[in-house]
């Protein structure tokens, strides 16, 4: 009996194992996709992120299959090939997008499937299909963490700034902590206030047309006495230029007439002819000084003569005649030298 026992109690013990080695198994090949019809397909990648044989092929949410395997073909193409549940083969289509996804922040890598077009037909045994790159988390995370570390450099400069800032350093901490500045400025715009009041006032004052300046502005009587002025000038200058134009007659007349003023211009013989009268004129009054002198030593004249000066010496008595009715001509005594008369003027 007691050998009994312990035959049965080995027998249930190895019953017991074969059972959770069938269930094991089972279950194993059914997530393996061993006791099922499954469609084997490809996808050509350049970076598989750490993809491994046994990850799940999703679809729309749905495992539908595992990698089966991993081969690198050439050092830009690595083929991953992939088994399909033959149930979700009618739903992908020739031109369903392969992309590597990842389950979860931390979890691990997954083939995703997406839809694609019917007219294309639906996927076959050893199809191959577009591939898509995806997110890459890994990439994100190395994004975000050189991100990080920038903004922590930016944050340490806007720390370095505030800090100089607050120590007075530079002219925006100056015009944070100096009062003296804004004081300037509000000094400033007081002016600048001050000056646009007083061109507010001009301007009012010319617009009312007060002053010069306004009346100019306003008024057009000084517009219409310019306009008579320039019409005077307009006419002093039509006046100018006629006169200009009769000047311009008179000289060529001169220079090329045939009157007496243009001959005495241009005409060297008669220029002569007035030289050697003038001299002949000279002459005459030469010898009518002469004359005079004669008359006026003759003891006649003496006699008769009831201007004589007797406070002058007799050597010095001049006596005057009036010629040509008009000039006075003074004739010097016997003592006194004639003038000379030149014969060429």
């Amino acid at each position: 009996m007691e050998r009994t026992k312990k035959a049965l109690r080995l027998g249930i013990f190895i019953a017991s194992a074969l059972i959770l080695f069938i269930v094991a198994i089972y279950l194993i090949g059914s997530k393996q996709n061993l006791f099922s019809s499954n469609t084997e397909v490809h996808a050509s990648f350049k970076d598989i992120r750490g993809l491994m044989s046994g990850n799940i092929v999703r679809f729309a949410g749905i495992n539908i299959g595992t990698v089966s395997d991993i081969r690198i073909v050439a050092d830009s193409s690595i083929i991953v090939t992939m088994l399909i549940r033959d149930s979700y083969t009618e739903y992908i289509y020739k031109n369903s997008v392969v992309q590597i996804g990842q389950e979860g922040l931390m979890g691990g890598k997954i083939v995703l499937i997406s839809t694609g077009d019917p007219n294309t037909g639906k996927v076959e045994q050893g199809d191959y299909l577009p591939v898509s790159t995806g997110l890459d988390i890994q990439a994100m995370i190395v994004q975000a963490t050189e991100m990080f570390d920038e903004a922590k450099n930016m944050v340490a400069s806007l720390s370095s700034i505030a800090e100089k800032m607050d120590q007075g350093d530079g002219d925006i901490a100056r015009l944070i902590n100096d009062n003296s500045i804004t004081t300037n400025l509000a000094r400033t715009t007081s002016s600048l206030n001050a000056s646009l009041s007083d061109v507010n006032k001009i301007t009012t004052k010319i617009n009312n047309g007060e002053g010069d300046l306004g009346k100019l502005v306003n008024d057009d009587a000084i517009t219409t006495e310019m306009n008579r002025i320039m019409v005077n000038l307009t006419a002093t200058t039509r006046q100018t230029d006629s006169l200009v134009n009769q000047l311009h007659q008179t000289s060529y007349s001169i220079n090329h007439g045939e009157g007496v003023i243009p001959r005495l211009l241009n005409d060297r013989q008669m220029g002569l002819s007035v030289d050697t009268a003038i001299a002949n004129v000279d002459q005459g009054v030469v010898e009518i000084t002469k004359a005079a002198e004669t008359i006026a030593n003759s003891w006649i004249f003496r006699i008769f003569s009831k201007k004589k000066d007797k406070s002058k010496d007799e050597d010095t008595i001049k006596h005057e005649f009036r010629v040509n009715g008009g000039d006075t001509i003074v004739i010097p005594s016997s003592e006194e030298r004639l003038p000379e008369v030149h014969e060429n003027r």
